[in-house]
């Protein structure tokens, strides 16, 4: 947890690595890392996930480091309103999870026909789900998913293909 920031400090969301040309930085991210880390460490009680707060607390410090007053409360703040912004999403999950009908009250051809749309590439899936549980439009659809109403019946199509050559009757 206590790595050279000289090396790379990731940008939030991955995707690599970028030089910490600031020491003054550099020199505050070796100082209070592990204090960071800690904090989040107890604000989610998982240290896969306090590590990535961490790392994204220091990136959102990075570009305001020199206009920041006070850097260590600035991180404090951050890594409370991204362990926040994980419960809630964690409470709307739950929700969402108990509100789908459980494999285990299913049949074993409706069980089935999860595995086949769950093997679907992923816009397909999404035009499935939101056809026929969600009943929506292809041009409702195509706003969800940001294309046309004509891509939506092309994916339409594939994935029902697709679903009858998997679902023998």
């Amino acid at each position: 947890m206590n790595r050279d920031v000289d090396a790379a400090v990731p940008p939030a969301g991955g995707g690599g690595g970028f030089r910490v040309s600031d020491p003054d930085f550099a020199t505050f991210y070796r100082e209070n890392s592990l204090w960071a880390a800690r904090l989040a460490y107890l604000l989610t009680g998982e240290r896969g996930f306090a590590e990535d707060l961490m790392q994204e607390a220091f990136v959102g410090l990075y570009g305001r480091f020199d206009n920041v007053e006070n850097p260590r409360a600035y991180v404090r703040v951050s890594l409370v309103h991204l362990a926040n912004r994980r419960r809630a999403r964690e409470r709307r999950r739950a929700i969402a999870h108990s509100l789908v009908v459980s494999r285990d009250t299913v049949n074993d051809e409706a069980d089935e026909v999860f595995d086949v749309i769950a093997a679907l590439p992923a816009r397909q899936r999404a035009v499935i789900v939101l056809r026929y549980f969600e009943g929506l439009s292809e041009s409702e659809i195509g706003a969800a998913l940001g294309c046309a109403p004509g891509t939506v019946k092309s994916l339409a199509s594939r994935a029902i293909e697709r679903l009858r050559k998997e679902i023998e009757p």
